[in-house]
């Protein structure tokens, strides 16, 4: 099962620096065992996963129309992922 979650402000990161929460149009989904980002907007946008212990992910680039695995789903070590932001990749 696919879960589609909110997106929330965000916290801090460890791969490239944090702007702000990723756009309305990115859609993050959580499963057990992975969690996806689908780029629904017009633009390109790179985006890192946050988890509730406030572990973060890579950056990650996505063209439009892209959908990519962006970390561990909610079995993982992290635990539930909390939200996308944006971000700069290196």
């Amino acid at each position: 099962m696919i879960i589609p979650l909110g997106l929330a402000a965000p916290a801090f990161a460890q791969s490239g620096a944090l702007a702000s929460a990723a756009p309305a149009c990115v859609a993050m989904y959580e499963s057990w065992r992975y969690t996806t980002a689908a780029n629904n907007c017009d633009d390109t946008v790179s985006v890192s996963l946050t988890y509730q212990d406030g572990a973060t992910g890579p950056c990650t680039t996505l063209p439009p129309g892209a959908v990519t695995t962006v970390g561990e789903g909610y079995l993982g070590q992290h635990g539930h992922p909390d939200h996308l932001a944006t971000c700069q990749p290196y």
